[in-house]
């Protein structure tokens, strides 16, 4: 468990997590396209193949994507760079065909921990030298490496600070009377008084399964207090029956599903649904991560919507042991290079252009796009919502460090997602979700 020195406190400029992956440094557009970017002419040209999960290019992070990737092939004509995109699911799904028959894409995004260890085993991504990333040409911040290590081997950059909160329209709740929830007891106040006006307390993305682990991870934290509680039992330090926490964890869970927390249909949501019936007005609240600050400068997204953009803290539990300020937060989402790469040299040197912080991290902080895993300066012109995470980030007295449906095995993530999709698809009891986690840790 990280604690925040006076010194990083002090500094606003320097926003420190520790990390393990998580599909949560996800792109948000749930379309697909393709695009390119196209260099002039000139002698010894390259073209380089870029795989990315942002497929909307116009806002956000993949206007900052593509941002990048225009200033680098400005500054060498030589070298064009095919972007190939989808959205979240349909890119994990194709990443993993492109690993089965050795693809040769030259730079990819990954989502750290369990996704990438899978390419890592696979071979299909390439070791870095992490010594080559050190220095303030790269700025990035202590502990962001971890979900992009294994071995003790480094096999690809993050590109945000990711953590959960969760999103809200202060119209709605304005107009209905209801509290900004920041306990329990109020979370499930507002779910019964949107529910009574006949508004979707809270949009969430069941189809894709995992934002139901995080906010597991976040009661058990909140329960607790503790940071490492869920991930001593992955690593099967304790069991899921051995502390109370996990138990009211999952019992609170099972409150949200009665209550109808979630969205009709919640279920067959995938991510794009979600934020689109967050963004519509049709939901009072999002519960999703930092990655989506990009939403309060999205033109795309109705004005009314943008201005009545708030962001608050997971709600504390009255009778835990943890604090408002005790922050699920990692690194999740990154780039890394393709073994299989026709073009070794010109994707490194690319990809370290990239990753460079004059680059990806100016670039994400200065379109209000994300929270960059880097160090950045503040510009002033910042969004009431990037000022919110920021002090969030910055005020957090702990961060976990993992996201816990990443932090096993590719095996354990499928089971433990699976294990809270048949919760929340069925009457199943907070005492079987718990035995199902538990199987889940024992054969990972």
């Amino acid at each position: 468990m990280k604690r925040y020195s006076k010194l990083a406190r002090a500094s606003i400029l320097t926003l420190a997590i520790a990390s393990v992956g998580t599909l949560a440094a996800c792109g948000s557009d749930n379309s697909s396209s393709t695009s390119d970017s196209s260099s002039g002419s000139g002698e010894g040209k390259v073209t380089l193949r870029f795989f990315s999960n942002l497929p909307d290019r116009k806002s956000g992070q993949g206007l900052a994507e593509q941002t990048v990737i225009d200033n680098y092939t400005k500054e060498n004509p030589n070298v064009k760079i095919e972007v190939e995109t989808l959205a979240e699911e349909p890119f994990k799904n194709k990443l993993k065909a492109y690993m089965s028959s050795n693809e040769p894409i030259d730079i990819t995004m990954v989502h750290g921990g369990a996704e990438l260890n899978t390419l890592v085993q696979a071979g299909y991504v390439k070791e870095l030298n992490p010594k080559q990333y050190e220095g303030e040409q790269f700025n990035f911040l202590p502990g962001v490496y971890k979900s992009f290590t294994f071995n003790d081997k480094l096999y690809g950059l993050p590109r945000n600070s990711d953590y959960e909160v969760i999103y809200y329209n202060k119209k709605l709740f304005a107009d209905n009377g209801v509290k900004v929830p920041t306990t329990l007891t109020e979370l499930l106040d507002a779910a019964k008084a949107f529910r009574d006006k006949g508004i979707a307390p809270m949009s969430i993305n069941g189809k894709d399964l995992w934002s139901f682990g995080e906010m597991y991870q976040n009661l058990v934290l909140r329960y607790s207090g503790n940071q490492n509680l869920i991930l001593d039992a992955i690593d099967k330090k304790v069991k899921f029956a051995d502390d109370e926490n996990f138990l009211k964890a999952a019992q609170f869970l099972g409150e949200v599903r009665d209550a109808k927390m979630f969205q009709d249909s919640y279920m067959t949501a995938d991510y794009g649904a979600s934020q689109n019936m967050f963004s519509q007005g049709k939901a009072a609240m999002w519960y999703m991560g930092s990655w989506e600050a990009g939403m309060a400068t999205n033109e795309a997204l109705p004005e009314e919507f943008r201005q009545n953009l708030g962001v608050v803290k997971f709600p504390v539990a009255e009778d835990g042991k943890g604090s408002l300020d005790d922050l699920l937060a990692w690194n999740g989402g990154g780039y890394a290079l393709v073994s299989s790469s026709k073009h070794p040299e010109e994707a490194k040197k690319f990809f370290d252009y990239l990753m460079s912080a004059s680059q990806w991290a100016k670039v994400a902080w200065d379109t209000g796009a994300a929270v960059p895993a880097q160090k950045y300066e503040l510009t002033g012109s910042e969004s009431e919502v990037q000022k919110t995470l920021t002090d969030i980030l910055i005020n957090a007295s702990s961060t976990s460090g993992a996201s816990a449906v990443d932090y096993g095995t590719p095996k354990f993530k499928d089971d433990s997602q699976n294990a809270f999709g048949k919760f929340f698809s069925s009457k199943q009891t907070p005492e079987e979700l718990l035995s199902a986690l538990q199987t889940a840790v024992d054969n990972q």
